[in-house]
């Protein structure tokens, strides 16, 4: 009877095999992980060129702030402030949708929807009658925007082995990095030459023409969607409906779009590592955008300088974000590889240039502010924003592979969380940045800013020596 009872089940655990679908070995070309060197990095360009446009986005915008409220007839400083701010606090709200849709639908419907949007948008600010219907479509293009820099650790993650995750994200940061210096440059020139609101047009063509290729080029990356598609072809095609993706969890559309919007909320709740970077990230790339939206006001005031000139200011702080990658690219994946060899590899390692870039980053605000306050030379604190490009690369690039590598299958919804916070720190920050120089001077203001950029160094020092702890204590499971 035993026996029997046992043979029955044997044999039922054998149909309910039958009817997983996965993929068709370790080989299986349809799993992106097999994908050829070519296809795969073909994916990881095309989204670091959107990922590169995005926050291009955000800075081309900064030189051209004067002439727009002189346009629009306002002295507003906080509506200034606003306008550049405002796109990045879209990038706060977009994950909230961006994440849990792609998680249900897949990556690549999300990237091609939310593109479209982001060129329709951005024409939209180009024709917009006043200052509210600006910063409306502001937001609005920020949201749409939000997509590759909230999915794009994600799309790396389903495509490159852990090993050569350093290059990817190299490539990944490339624009987040270099678009806060490059986009005032342009934007100056544009603003001096056409007018603010071709700002808007370029940036509307440019983007459209990534659109175009990243419909033509970019196929579905995540496995769980691949899987999902496989079985529905499958069954179809054998008339057996009871097929089930190995991936599946047996939660509806609707159940796993309800998980995944509350899932970044509750994993930054959870998980006391995630809360302590996301804070930490917001401060930084708050401090980014504050010197974004003051140092016109500081060159143009103090030294003279024109919007062009504004714009090829930036070019101190974009240099720096170039040599910050070059660093993390040319020691990420060697510490990877050399702690996988001796078998100690955790994703805490991960956080080691953010170790450096913090101080740095204090160091730069220093040698900024104080410069600026003795009202040396314009090429002193031009040189202190090399150290904050380059401190800041350092900082953000480490804590997005530490997400990657830690949260693994849940990277997208950890990304997402980080980033929603972060980018409040990057909307509200900045609308304080006027009143603190205002008040405290161009040295002091700076001095109080590195005292809490050094706070955020030490809380990584934290994470680093007691991350893994952290991690048994308060694991993220859904």
């Amino acid at each position: 009877m035993a026996a029997n009872e046992t043979t029955r089940l044997l044999h039922e655990h054998d149909h309910d095999e039958e009817h997983i679908v996965d993929w068709d070995g370790p080989d299986d070309l349809e799993n992106p992980s097999n994908w050829s060197s070519r296809k795969t990095w073909g994916h990881v360009t095309i989204v670091s060129l959107l990922t590169f446009l995005v926050p291009l986005g955000a800075t081309m915008f900064a030189p051209a702030i004067q002439q727009v409220m002189q346009d629009f007839d306002s002295s507003n400083e906080v509506i200034s402030s606003l306008i550049v701010s405002i796109y990045v606090l879209g990038w706060g709200l977009g994950p909230l949708v961006v994440a849990p849709l792609s998680e249900v639908h897949g990556r690549l419907a999300v990237y091609t929807w939310s593109n479209v949007l982001y060129v329709v948008f951005t024409a939209a600010c180009a024709l917009s009658p006043n200052l509210g219907s600006l910063v409306f479509f502001r937001l609005m293009a920020g949201t749409m925007g939000s997509t590759p820099l909230t999915i794009g650790g994600g799309t790396i993650s389903d495509l490159v082995p852990i090993q050569q995750r350093g290059l990817a994200l190299s490539l990944y940061m490339f624009g987040p990095i270099l678009g806060p210096s490059v986009g005032p440059l342009i934007g100056g020139v544009l603003t001096e030459t056409l007018g603010w609101r071709w700002i808007f047009w370029v940036l509307a063509l440019v983007y459209g023409c990534m659109t175009v290729a990243q419909i033509l080029i970019m196929r579905e990356t995540y496995p769980a969607a691949i899987l999902k598609a496989k079985t529905k072809r499958l069954s179809r095609e054998s008339g057996t409906p009871s097929l089930r993706s190995k991936l599946d969890n047996g939660l509806s559309s609707r159940q796993i779009l309800a998980q995944a919007v509350v899932r970044p909320a509750r994993m930054t709740i959870m998980s006391p590592i995630n809360l302590i970077l996301s804070l930490a990230s917001a401060y930084v790339n708050g401090v980014v955008f504050l010197l974004l939206t003051t140092a016109p006001v500081l060159f143009q005031a103090e030294y003279g300088f024109s919007a062009q000139g504004v714009g090829l200011a930036f070019l101190g702080f974009g240099l720096g974000n170039v040599g910050g990658l070059a660093v993390f690219s040319l020691t990420s994946d060697r510490l990877i590889r050399k702690r996988a060899a001796e078998k100690t590899l955790k994703p805490e390692h991960r956080l080691v240039p953010a170790l450096a870039g913090a101080p740095l980053l204090a160091v730069g605000l220093l040698w900024y502010g104080w410069s600026a306050q003795a009202h040396a030379h314009w090429a002193l604190p031009i040189a202190g924003t090399a150290l904050i490009g380059a401190g800041n690369v350092l900082f953000n690039t480490a804590i997005i592979g530490y997400l990657i590598d830690a949260f693994t299958i849940y990277a997208a919804s950890a990304i997402a969380a980080n980033t929603v916070i972060r980018s409040v720190g990057g909307t509200v920050l900045p609308l304080m940045g006027r009143n603190l120089y205002a008040a405290l001077g161009w040295g002091w203001g700076s001095s109080l800013l590195a005292f809490l950029a050094l706070l955020c160094g030490a809380a990584l020092i934290c994470l680093y020596v007691y991350g893994e702890v952290l991690r048994s204590k308060h694991p993220v499971s859904f």
